[in-house]
């Protein structure tokens, strides 16, 4: 179907389909809209959605988001502590790291007690995502390898998880292999999703990735940063994963990212992890008569600096940080720089106060 054309091309949200998400972000360049970011959120405060747009119960895939609950069975194993773990360990299991040095060297160190080499892993190599950490790899002579891999911690967990079931290491990441088929029970169990409805997409890493709602991705995140939510079974597995987040945040990011400095401005409160694609979820633990909180969002483009520039405003729109925190601060600002650090334009996102002044548009 051939679509007239549009006379006043400042006109031109009329060709967006009426199913399009709202817009998160808008990305300017001086005074006119250079960019535009849609999406879906959605906000819990207990049981009670307070706060959603876009398409909250379309399946999308969580990918790195799932993270902590991959790892989930494994941190409420009873005999988790024999590991003898310090918390930055513990964090790497479910991080996204940037492959410094400090994160190679704990997911060696889980490597070792998965009793298992780095050749394991079967998640691929990528360039670590630290521009320090590259340059060293490189400047000394060394390639990438699948460590580097900013799920490589999550796959170490994976192979302690075998470890743990008596499983073979060899095959798993198949999606019928005992390690994967406990995260797809546990997520079942949790959403009350079917098995059947959780067909797996395959992640960057290799890895089976379960689609989910973004309402229950949302309320997942809710219980976990508060676990006496959760089946009993789980909360000591919780407390594990929250208080390496919140004790750790560099292993769970790293330098100039998003979510350590989500975790930092956090005060302990707040536990967020991103995923692949522009996805981004929150739990907050219950403080004061605020009861436990949920939040989920995903960027329609994928493009993270949507949610960077919109989760701020929307935790500080819920009264949960403040804008002047201090490590959240720039990505509040939303500062478009170029190649020589000017200050070129900036994103306003629907949570800040002038996202509905009229700008002259391309």
């Amino acid at each position: 179907m051939i679509r007239e054309p549009v006379e006043d091309i400042a006109s031109f949200d009329v060709v967006v389909p009426h199913d399009a998400p709202p817009v998160l972000c808008r990305v300017l360049r001086g005074e006119y809209v250079e960019s535009v970011h849609r999406g879906s959120w959605v906000v819990y405060e207990g049981d009670e959605i307070v706060d959603a747009g876009g398409s909250i119960e379309r399946f999308v895939y969580p990918r790195s988001a799932l993270k902590p609950f991959q790892l989930l069975p494994h941190f409420a194993w009873e005999g988790f502590e024999s590991h003898g773990f310090d918390a930055s360990t513990r964090a790497i299991l479910f991080a996204s790291h940037s492959g410094d040095e400090s994160h190679i060297e704990r997911v060696d160190r889980v490597l070792r007690a998965a009793h298992a080499g780095r050749s394991a892993l079967a998640c691929g190599p990528h360039d670590p995502l630290d521009r320090q950490a590259r340059i060293a790899l490189y400047a000394s002579g060394g390639e990438s390898e699948p460590i580097h891999n900013n799920c490589s911690g999550k796959h170490a967990g994976f192979l302690l998880s075998a470890r743990r079931l008596g499983a073979p290491l060899d095959g798993y990441l198949l999606p019928e292999h005992p390690v994967q088929v406990e995260v797809r029970d546990l997520l079942s169990e949790l959403t009350e999703i079917s098995p059947a409805r959780l067909v797996p997409g395959v992640d960057g890493c290799g890895a089976p990735n379960w689609p989910l709602p973004l309402t229950a991705l949302a309320r997942l995140f809710r219980d976990l940063a508060n676990p006496e939510r959760l089946p009993e079974r789980l909360r000591a597995g919780a407390d594990r994963i929250l208080g390496a987040a919140i004790a750790e945040p560099h292993f769970i990011a790293g330098r100039g990212r998003f979510d350590t400095a989500l975790l930092s401005a956090g005060g302990g409160r707040i536990f967020g992890k991103c995923g692949a694609e522009g996805v981004f979820a929150i739990g907050v633990r219950a403080y004061g008569a605020r009861p436990p909180i949920g939040i989920a969002m995903k960027v329609e483009d994928g493009n993270k600096r949507a949610y960077e520039k919109a989760l701020g405003a929307l935790l500080a729109a819920c009264r949960i940080l403040e804008r002047t925190d201090g490590d959240l601060a720039p990505f509040l600002a939303g500062a478009l720089r170029n190649t020589r650090g000017l200050v070129v334009g900036r994103s306003v996102s629907r949570w800040d106060e002038d996202f509905d002044r009229d700008y002259e548009r391309l």
